[in-house]
């Protein structure tokens, strides 16, 4: 079964709360803005804001629907996520810490590209959940 991003949205939201992060966010893939926004309960001055992207098209009218994104989409995709995910980044030092992640199917395309930019992600300190049925794989700087 093909992950839309509605799918990998839930997937973490669910694994964060697991976690002990208040969910204040979850948009739907036609929403604009950061797709999960978590803030972990056990300080309220934790908050991570994570951007999601599916393996198919989460609209039936789609052309894409039910299919699996080809490579250059895929690659698109990879790097929409990072790019969100940098734009946050600002927003550290206010008394609030501001942590970034990008949540992705973990498939053989979507691991090839981010693969690419991991070192930047490691850098930046930005975490990757890779989402493959109801499971989540993470791959962290810091505790999640």
């Amino acid at each position: 079964m093909l992950l839309n991003e509605s799918d990998v949205i839930n997937v973490v939201c669910a694994y964060l709360e697991e976690r002990g992060y208040s969910i204040r966010q979850a948009l739907k893939p036609t929403e604009k803005g950061v797709d999960i926004i978590g803030v972990r309960k056990r300080s309220f001055t934790e908050v991570l804001h994570v951007e999601a992207k599916g393996e198919t098209s989460s609209r039936v009218t789609s052309a894409r629907y039910g299919l699996p994104f080809n490579s250059a989409q895929t690659r698109i995709h990879v790097a929409e996520a990072l790019y969100k995910a940098i734009t946050v980044l600002p927003g550290r030092g206010r008394g609030i810490k501001v942590r970034s992640a990008i949540a992705l199917p973990d498939n053989p395309l979507h691991r090839r590209y981010v693969e690419l930019i991991m070192p930047t992600l490691r850098r930046l300190e930005i975490a990757i959940f890779w989402v493959c049925n109801k499971r989540v794989l993470v791959e962290s700087p810091w505790e999640i």
